[in-house]
């Protein structure tokens, strides 16, 4: 019985952060299929009204993990891949904040694949809080926005 009160104390403040951060926390919804000319994969995609803006956390939970400082010995890189998919002739820039709370803002990173040309764009989103994250994507006059919940890990 004991562990089992422990188990309770010590899971109760994860379930609390969680539950907190969903309250009023509007998830935007996937769209059906794949971008035309790009991966023929339903991978829970993000898109913009006019489809020229897609993005695909490939099946990510959207459970915040640690560690967050990069891996000296295997080079690991925080944060989570993103695979967007842009109107060819311009380079995304894809900014985040926490629409719930203080934190610092979210971090996007193509330094490991950097497409600035092509409809293709690999990229690593790191979320520096768990929480409700509003991100804008633009490339040229296209523009993708959307809302995600990041919660804790269950112990």
């Amino acid at each position: 019985m004991r562990h089992l009160v422990l188990v309770f104390i010590l899971i109760t403040p994860l379930l609390s952060q969680t539950a907190n951060a969903a309250k009023g926390c509007s998830l935007s919804p996937h769209v059906t299929g794949y971008p035309d000319g790009g991966p023929r994969e339903n991978n829970d995609w993000y898109a913009n009204a006019d489809r020229t803006i897609w993005a695909t956390f490939w099946g990510w939970d959207f459970v915040r993990r640690d560690p967050d400082e990069p891996d000296p010995r295997t080079g690991y890189v925080p944060g989570q891949k993103v695979l967007w998919y842009k109107p060819s002739q311009y380079p995304l820039a894809v900014t985040g904040r926490r629409i719930d709370g203080d934190a610092p803002p979210l971090v996007y990173d193509i330094s490991l694949d950097p497409r600035p040309r092509g409809p293709i764009q690999p990229s690593r989103v790191y979320f520096p809080s768990v929480g409700c994250w509003e991100l804008d994507a633009k490339a040229g006059s296209s523009e993708l926005r959307f809302v995600v919940l990041v919660k804790s890990p269950m112990p």
